[in-house]
């Protein structure tokens, strides 16, 4: 009987030890966690930001490139140009690049969208605002490529675009447009 007795109470024993931790110890987990988190968390911000940064620079690069390739194939003109007060037209003398940017055709040459003609919607390409606190700047106006694929008129200078978040630290992103239409992007200080 006493061995029975031993037997049980070493059970009881076993099942008491193995129910869980204590509250002190989830308590000591919990500020180990917190504290992680607390230094963690600015670095997790500034990587987030930086990535929306980065995604909005490329994303006007790879439109700058299409605007090219587009008035190459077209055989006429295509503008990159800021988003304007009218849905689906270019801002006239606009300079708010970080509003959205509209990839369009001009065929009649009048530094606006052409309107869309059958099966060939006008514009090709339409981007919207992009994040509060990454700023986007360029030249007043409209980037334009003419069908040999250069860029603005006879003689026409570089265009340079600057993407630039606004928060400490920030790095920015040069995108270039030579007058031969050649389109470049590089990381900035």
């Amino acid at each position: 009987m006493t061995t029975t007795r031993l037997s049980h109470q070493r059970t009881a024993l076993a099942r008491r030890a193995e129910r869980g931790f204590t509250v002190l110890e989830t308590m000591i987990a919990m500020a180990v966690v917190a504290m992680l988190a607390a230094v963690a968390a600015p670095g997790m911000l500034d990587f987030i930001r930086s990535n929306r940064m980065s995604t909005s620079a490329r994303q006007f690069d790879a439109d700058l490139v299409l605007a090219r390739r587009e008035a190459i194939k077209r055989n006429l003109r295509v503008l990159v140009c800021p988003v304007g007060a009218t849905v689906d037209r270019c801002g006239s003398g606009a300079t708010a690049w970080a509003n959205g940017w509209l990839v369009c055709y001009d065929a009649d040459q009048d530094n606006e969208c052409d309107a869309t003609a059958n099966g060939d919607p006008n514009p090709i390409r339409k981007h919207g605002a992009i994040e509060a606190n990454v700023t986007l700047t360029g030249p007043t106006g409209v980037a334009r490529f003419n069908p040999n694929g250069t860029q603005g008129a006879a003689g026409a200078a570089s265009l340079t675009f600057t993407t630039r978040g606004n928060w400490t630290g920030s790095k920015s992103y040069v995108e270039t447009v030579t007058a031969t239409g050649n389109v470049s992007m590089a990381a900035g200080s």
